[in-house]
């Protein structure tokens, strides 16, 4: 039987395609949520490696830091390199998939090193969060930018975000 083009006439078959479309439109979200909370916790893990290995060297003074490295990485951005013993076979794939994705997401990222100044921040509205064992880190930030783009032709905007780091 070839499927028509038109809304068939009788209740039964508006009711059997409009419950398959609700059926449909309910997978396309559990997946979407699914995909958005995987690359959330992507995102997530490979900022917080990006944060600690900038901030590691900094702090400990090493080669990068001697040789003046500090004012490149503040024009140019911090190089972070990152590795792994992964083949592109069955579910490696997909840990590789979320790397690069999750890598290609930290371009959305700025670092921006603050002085704790027992306010937290020069802005007093924004609420920080507390670290309390470093030795060094008071505080983090991380709020959303919404910046307006022109993408083939048609304006967007496209989300950047502020990492603010209190240091001691």
């Amino acid at each position: 039987k070839n499927p028509s083009r038109h809304t068939p006439p009788t209740p039964p078959a508006i009711m059997h395609y409009r419950s398959k479309s609700m059926e449909s439109s309910q997978r396309l979200h559990a997946l979407t949520w699914d995909i958005a909370v995987r690359r959330a916790n992507c995102f997530s893990q490979a900022l917080g490696i990006a944060v600690t290995s900038y901030l590691t060297s900094l702090s400990d003074g090493g080669p990068g830091w001697s040789r003046g490295f500090a004012g490149v990485w503040a024009r140019h951005g911090y190089l972070l390199v990152f590795e792994g013993l992964l083949s592109a076979v069955g579910k490696e794939l997909g840990m590789i998939e979320d790397a690069a994705i999750a890598i290609s997401m930290l371009r959305m990222v700025s670092v921006v090193l603050m002085p704790d100044d027992g306010a937290n921040s020069s802005n007093t509205t924004k609420e920080n969060i507390p670290v309390p064992l470093s030795p060094y880190v008071r505080w983090v930030n991380l709020t959303p930018q919404q910046i307006p783009s022109k993408a083939n032709g048609a304006s967007s905007a496209k989300t950047q975000y502020c990492l603010e780091i209190g240091l001691d």
